[in-house]
Parts: structure tokens; sequence; C-alpha cells
């Protein structure tokens, strides 16, 4: 199948903003070196502080798949339960012309 792209919109709770952005931030660099990333980049939406989104690229499905059975990864999910008001995986495809 190929690459797969992701989109995934976190929104944090107000009282959680700090912790989750530093849990967010966390992520960064365990992720970005597993041997099947292309990308993984974090922004912070403009005027709405908390809300996140995560972009990323992964070799395959199966690379995905190994990203989301790492250890930092199910500590991230730990650490964040009852601090968001939303966690989104979104799998993305092109759109030819």
């Amino acid at each position: 199948m190929g690459e797969v792209k992701v989109a995934a919109p976190i929104v944090a709770k107000p009282e959680h903003h700090e912790a989750s952005c530093k849990a967010t931030r966390a992520m960064l660099k365990s992720n970005r070196s597993e041997p099947g990333c292309i990308q993984y980049d974090l922004h912070e939406e403009q005027g709405n502080p908390g809300h996140f989104v995560f972009l990323e690229r992964w070799k395959s499905a199966q690379a995905l798949e190994e990203h989301m059975a790492m250890t930092w990864h199910n500590n991230f999910l730990a650490e964040s339960g009852g601090k968001l008001e939303k966690l989104e995986v979104k799998k993305l495809i092109d759109i030819k012309e």
C-alpha cells in the first residue's frame, strides 16, 4: 500500500493545557527516531491554546501499527487520560487532480 499519512487532532481540557503541551512535545523525539517515521510534526492552532495537531507520515501501514504499539505512545495515552477533550487519529489519502 505504501506511505500512510495521519492527522491527529488533540484538544486538551483548559485546566490541563500546560501538562498536555509538555506531553505532546515529549512525543516528538522518540517518534521521529522510529525507523518507519518519515515525518512527525506537532502544531498548535493559532489563537486556540490546547488545540494541537500531529501531522505524520509513515513508510507503511505496518510502520504506523508498530508506532502505535510503542511504549512511549502507550505512556502518552495513559498520561493523557482525563486531560483531553478530544483525541482522533485520521488516516489520509492523497486526492489526485
